[in-house]
């Protein structure tokens, strides 16, 4: 009679030591009116947790549902956080108490892009779905949904003096919006890649944008007085 073996199938269950998880992005937060850059928000599998970097210790815990984060954006005042999950929605969770009592649900697959407008009361998303979405915080309710990319949405950004919207994506084309009329006025056409992500400098008055065809290109802004 020949031997025989038993093997054990193993099943994973908790996940111990988790630091961040490789998803989102990182971002610098304050707590309790404390310093700059001294607490990091960052993704932990469907959690966020805020570190002390100088303590290197875990100092609040952001608990998630079933879903994994895939960006993280605080505000303006620095109270609030903003997380984005794999299944396209969006909760705020205040930094005070680590409490949710806002969540936005309006995207089909992963948020890629969260930012706020300088006031703090509008919020934009990006996903996967290729939809951009701006959403009033204030009134906990979707403004408007605007279609018009082709893939997956990299960065949006909102203009402080003009109720202009900006955003880039993977299809290789920047789109500004006008917020009026919730309709897209100027495509960008000049990369020949996916456009990876995209700042304004000098006021506002140039774009600068970078794309995986290894160039970052910088373009004047200049509008019509009509």
């Amino acid at each position: 009679m020949g031997l025989t073996k038993q093997y054990l199938r193993y099943v994973s269950s908790a996940v111990f030591g988790v630091i961040g998880s490789q998803k989102a992005n990182i971002s610098y937060v304050t707590l309790r009116g404390g310093e700059r850059g001294r607490y990091v928000a960052v993704a932990a599998c469907e959690h966020v947790f805020i570190w002390d970097v100088r303590k290197g210790e875990k100092v609040l815990i952001l608990q998630g549902q079933k879903h994994e984060v895939t960006y993280l954006c605080p505000s303006p005042d620095g109270i609030h956080i903003a997380v984005g999950y794999e299944d396209g929605a969006v909760r705020i969770f205040s930094l005070m108490n680590g409490e949710s009592n806002v969540s936005f649900n309006g995207h089909k697959s992963a948020v890629s892009v969260i930012r706020y407008d300088g006031l703090g009361a509008r919020l934009v998303t990006g996903s996967k779905d290729t939809d951009v979405i701006v959403w009033d915080i204030i009134n906990e309710c979707g403004l408007y949904r605007l279609r018009g990319h082709k893939d997956v949405i990299t960065q949006a950004l909102f203009l402080k003096d003009k109720n202009l919207l900006v955003t880039s994506s993977k299809d290789s084309f920047v789109k500004w919006w006008d917020l009026d009329t919730q309709h897209c006025f100027k495509t960008m056409v000049g990369h020949r890649s996916e456009v990876w992500g995209m700042v304004l400098l000098n006021q506002e008055n140039r774009l600068l944008t970078g794309s995986a065809d290894s160039e970052l290109r910088a373009w004047d802004i200049n509008y019509l007085q009509e």
